[in-house]
C-alpha cells in the first residue's frame, strides 16, 4: 500500500492533535489548576501578611496598653482586702458611727456567713505555687437613726472607702416622734484570696478612761440616749448600752 504525501500530512496533523490532547490532559490542565490554587493561596497569604504588618505597626501601642492594663489589674487587686475577720466588721461599724457622730446613731449589727461569689478561671503566678483568685463577700446589716445629712454621709462613707464594698439594700422612713430618719442598710464587704497580699487586721483603738460614752454615740439626735446597739454574729452577741 502506497501512502501519499496527502496521507502523510494528515497523519502528522492527527499526531499533533493527539500530542496536544495528551499535553493538555497531563501537563497544561494540572498546571492550570495548580496555578489557580497557588494564586488563591497567595491571595490568602497576602491578606495575612497585611494583617501582620498592621499588627506590627501597632506593636508599641499594644505593648504600652498591656503595661497599662497590668497596672490597672494590680490596682484593682489592691482594692480588695486579702481577708476579713469579725473584728473588721465590728470596727467598720464603729468607725462609720464615729465619723458621723453628730448626725447618726447605729444599732443592731448583724454579721452573716461569708460566701464565695467568684473564682478566677486561670491560676495566677508562676507554675510552681500558682494560685487562683477567690472573691468572697461578707454581708453585714445594721439599723440606724439619722438626720437627712447623716443618711447621705452614711452612703458616701461606704463608697469613699478604699476597700471594695457595695450597698445591697437600704430602706428609710420618717420617725415623727423624733423627727429623724430610721431604717436599716445591708452592706457587702468584699475580700479576695490568692492575690499574694498579706492580711492586716483592723486596729482596735484603746478606750480612754473617764469617758462617759465609750462608743461615741451621737447625742444630737432626738432620743439618741435611748438607743441600744447590739452586735449579733453567728455565734456571738454583745450588747452595747450607755
Amino acid at each position: 500500500m502506497k501512502i501519499g504525501k496527502k496521507e502523510i500530512n494528515l497523519l502528522i496533523g492527527l499526531l499533533g492533535v493527539a500530542i496536544a490532547v495528551v499535553v493538555w490532559m497531563f501537563v497544561a490542565s494540572p498546571l492550570k489548576e495548580k496555578t489557580a490554587a497557588l494564586q488563591a493561596e497567595n491571595a490568602e497569604l497576602k491578606e495575612k501578611a497585611n494583617e501582620y504588618e498592621s499588627v506590627n505597626a501597632q506593636r508599641e501601642a499594644f505593648l504600652a496598653e498591656s503595661v497599662e492594663l497590668q497596672a490597672e489589674r494590680a490596682e484593682l487587686l489592691e482594692s480588695f482586702k486579702p481577708g476579713i475577720s469579725k473584728e473588721d466588721e465590728i470596727m467598720y461599724w464603729a468607725n462609720m458611727e464615729r465619723a458621723n457622730a453628730s448626725t447618726m446613731a447605729l444599732s443592731n449589727l448583724v454579721m452573716s456567713s461569708w460566701t464565695e461569689v467568684h473564682v478566677d478561671g486561670e491560676p495566677t503566678g508562676d507554675e510552681e505555687g500558682a494560685t487562683q483568685l477567690h472573691l468572697y463577700k461578707a454581708p453585714v446589716n445594721y439599723t440606724y437613726q439619722a438626720t437627712y445629712d447623716g443618711l447621705k454621709n452614711m452612703v458616701n462613707y461606704v463608697f469613699a472607702q478604699q476597700d471594695k464594698k457595695s450597698i445591697e439594700s437600704l430602706n428609710a422612713s420618717f420617725d415623727s416622734s423624733t423627727g429623724n430618719l430610721v431604717g436599716s442598710i445591708d452592706i457587702n464587704m468584699f475580700y479576695m484570696t490568692g492575690t499574694g497580699n498579706e492580711y492586716v487586721p483592723s486596729t482596735i483603738p484603746t478606750v480612754p478612761t473617764g469617758v462617759s460614752d465609750i462608743f461615741h454615740s451621737t447625742n444630737t439626735l432626738t432620743d439618741a440616749n435611748s438607743v441600744v446597739s447590739n452586735f449579733e454574729g453567728e455565734d456571738e452577741s454583745v450588747e452595747k448600752t450607755e
